[in-house]
C-alpha cells in the first residue's frame, strides 16, 4: 500500500541549485471553489536509488509558496529541499506576439477580400436592376407597336434572374463567412492582448528526492490560483396540473488563469479556502458612571464647567468572559465530482455549465396575492425540502407548463426546510381591489381625536377549472404611540393568521376557490390620534 508524503512550502524565489533533470507534467485535476482554485498537475519520474533533483518548469508564475504542496505516492521516497525559482519569457513571449499578430493580419486580409467581392456584388446588382429597366420600357413599347418578341422576353427574363440569384447568394455567404472570421479577429486580438499584457515569467520547481531503491513514481503539486471560480444556477420546470416540480441544479464554470485545463477531473466545492479560518476575537468592555458637578453660573465669554467625576462615586464594573455531480457532502461543505473529464481554456469569455444534481418533489400550489399592491396574482410551489444535499441560493430560471416564466432567484435550501419557489404571474386568478371610500371624521369637544378610516373589498375569483388555493395578504398599521389606537370593526373579515414570519401587523386569508368560485374579503380599519398631532408613517 503505498503512502502519501507531503509537505507544506515556504521557500525564498531566490534560492538556487544544482542541475537538475527537467520533467514534463501535465494539469490532471481541479478543485474550483466559489473564489479560487487547487490545480493538481501530475508527472512520472524515474529516480535513481540515492539522491535525486527534479525540475518542473513552464508553471504559472502566480504560484503562492504558502499554499503550494508536493506529493510522492511511494513510502519508499522521501522529499528534502524544495525551490522556486522564477525563468523569464521575453523571447518566447515575443515570438507568440509575432505569431499572433501574423493571424491577425491574415484575417483582416480574409475580411477586406469578402468586403470586396460582396461590393463588387453589389454593384452587379444594380446594373442588372438598371439593365431590367430599360429593357422594360423597350419592350413596352415593342408590344404597343405589336412587334414584341414574346421568346426573346423570356430569354432576357430567365438571364436577369439567373445572374441576381448568383450575385445575392454571394451576397449571403459573404456575411456568414464575415461573421464568422470577424469572430476569429476578436479571439485573436484578446489573445494578442492577454500575452502583450501577461506575465514575461513561468515558475521552476526543483525537488530533491532521496529513493531506496530504483522507482518510477508519480509526483504531484498542488498550489492555488485566484483566477477561477463557479456559481450555481437552478432551473425549475412545474406541472401546473399534476404539482410536480423538477428542480435542475447546475453549475457555471469560469476561470482566468495562465493556464489551460485540457482533459481534467473536474470537482466543485462549496469549501470557502480564501475565506476567515478564525472567528472574530472581542475585548473586554469596562463601564463607568460619573455625577453631574452641578454648574457655576456662566459669565459672559466663559463656558460653565461640564461634568467632574468624584472620586467617591466612580464603581469600577469589571467584565469577564471566554473566548472561544456525485455529491460528496461532508459537515461543512459539498463537493461535487464530475463524471468524465472535461477541458476548459483560459478565457475569460469562456465558461462551461455543467449538470450537478435532479430533484423531484410534489409542491403544493399557491397563488399569493396583495390586492392593495396589485391586482395581479402569482403563482408559488411550496414544498418541504427532504434531501440531505444543501443547495446554496443562486439564480433560478423558472417553466410551468414547459412555458419560460422568467428568471428569479432561488434561496438557500436546508434539509428539512420548508421553500417557496416564485413561478410567475397566474393569470387565471382574477383580483379586483374595490374602495368603499372609508370616512374620516375629527371628533371631540376637549379632547380632539382625528379618524382615519380604510375600507375596501377584495374580488378574488378562480377561472380555471380545478380548484385553487389561494393566500391573500394585506396588514394592519402597528401603533407606536399609546396615543395612536387602531380598531377594526365587527364587519371586517377575520384574517386567518395574524403577524404573519413574526412580522407586525401582517394578516393572511387562506382559502381553497373551487372553479368559477368568487371570494369576497372586508378588510376595514380605522386609525384615531389627538388632532393637534401629525400621523407618522413608517
Amino acid at each position: 500500500m503505498s503512502v502519501r508524503i507531503s509537505v507544506l512550502l515556504c521557500f525564498s524565489l531566490a534560492c538556487t541549485s544544482a542541475v537538475a533533470a527537467s520533467v514534463p507534467s501535465r494539469v490532471d485535476s481541479v478543485v474550483v471553489y466559489p473564489e479560487g482554485a487547487t490545480v493538481t498537475r501530475v508527472a512520472s519520474v524515474v529516480l535513481n536509488a540515492g539522491d535525486n533533483d527534479v525540475t518542473f518548469t513552464g508553471l504559472v508564475n502566480a504560484i503562492d509558496a504558502d499554499r503550494l504542496r508536493v506529493e510522492v505516492a511511494d513510502n519508499g521516497v522521501r522529499i528534502g529541499q524544495v525551490r522556486l525559482a522564477t525563468e523569464q519569457q521575453r523571447d518566447v513571449l515575443d515570438a507568440e506576439i509575432a505569431a499572433v499578430q501574423l493571424d491577425i493580419d491574415a484575417v483582416t486580409e480574409r475580411i477586406l477580400a469578402i468586403a470586396d467581392s460582396s461590393k463588387a456584388a453589389k454593384l452587379q446588382l444594380t446594373f442588372l436592376e438598371g439593365i431590367a429597366t430599360g429593357y422594360s420600357k423597350e419592350a413596352g413599347r415593342e408590344s404597343i407597336r405589336g412587334a414584341a418578341d414574346l421568346n426573346a422576353w423570356k430569354a432576357a427574363l430567365g438571364l436577369l434572374l439567373s445572374a441576381s440569384a448568383d450575385a445575392s447568394k454571394i451576397i449571403r455567404e459573404n456575411d456568414v463567412k464575415s461573421r464568422e472570421l470577424s469572430k476569429d479577429l476578436s479571439l485573436l486580438q484578446r489573445k494578442l492582448s492577454d500575452l502583450s499584457g501577461g506575465s514575461l515569467a513561468t515558475t521552476a520547481i526543483e525537488l530533491s528526492l532521496h529513493s531506496n531503491r530504483s522507482v518510477q513514481a508519480e509526483i504531484r503539486l498542488h498550489y492555488f490560483q485566484d483566477d477561477a471560480s463557479w456559481l450555481p444556477h437552478y432551473e425549475a420546470r412545474l406541472d401546473s396540473n399534476s404539482g410536480e416540480l423538477l428542480l435542475a441544479q447546475q453549475a457555471s464554470v469560469h476561470q482566468e488563469t495562465d493556464e489551460d485545463w485540457t482533459n481534467v477531473k473536474l470537482t466543485l466545492s462549496t469549501s470557502q479556502p480564501g475565506g476567515e479560518l478564525m472567528a472574530p476575537t472581542l475585548e473586554s468592555e469596562f463601564l463607568n458612571v460619573e455625577v453631574p458637578r452641578p454648574q457655576k453660573a456662566r459669565r459672559a465669554g466663559v463656558a460653565a464647567d461640564r461634568y467632574v467625576a468624584s472620586p467617591m462615586a466612580l464603581e469600577e464594573v469589571v467584565v469577564t468572559g471566554t473566548r472561544v455531480a456525485r455529491a460528496d457532502v461532508g459537515n461543512f461543505a459539498v463537493n461535487y465530482d464530475i463524471p468524465g473529464r472535461i477541458s476548459l481554456a483560459n478565457d475569460s469569455d469562456e465558461g462551461v455549465t455543467l449538470d450537478l444534481a435532479n430533484f423531484q418533489f410534489v409542491a403544493e400550489l399557491v397563488t399569493q396575492v396583495v390586492p392593495r399592491n396589485s391586482t395581479q396574482a402569482f403563482l408559488a410551489a411550496r414544498f418541504i425540502y427532504d434531501r440531505t444535499l444543501p443547495l446554496y441560493g443562486s439564480g433560478m430560471t423558472v417553466f410551468v407548463d414547459g412555458a419560460y416564466a422568467g428568471n428569479t432567484e432561488m434561496p438557500t435550501a436546508l434539509p428539512q426546510a420548508e421553500l417557496l419557489l416564485p413561478m410567475g404571474q397566474d393569470r387565471r386568478i382574477e383580483v379586483d381591489a374595490q374602495t368603499q371610500g372609508g370616512e374620516d371624521r375629527q371628533d371631540g369637544i376637549i379632547s380632539k381625536r382625528k379618524t382615519e378610516a380604510t375600507d375596501y373589498v377584495f374580488v378574488i375569483t378562480n377561472r380555471r377549472a380545478a380548484p385553487s388555493y389561494v393566500e391573500v395578504m394585506d396588514l394592519y398599521p402597528v401603533a407606536r404611540n399609546k396615543s395612536v389606537d387602531v380598531e377594526v370593526p365587527r364587519t371586517a373579515t377575520v384574517p386567518d393568521e395574524r403577524d404573519v414570519d413574526n412580522e407586525p401587523g401582517l394578516i393572511l386569508w387562506k382559502k381553497t376557490l373551487g372553479p368559477g368560485e368568487t371570494w369576497r374579503i372586508r378588510h376595514q380599519y380605522t386609525v384615531s390620534y389627538p388632532a393637534d398631532m401629525v400621523l407618522v408613517r413608517e
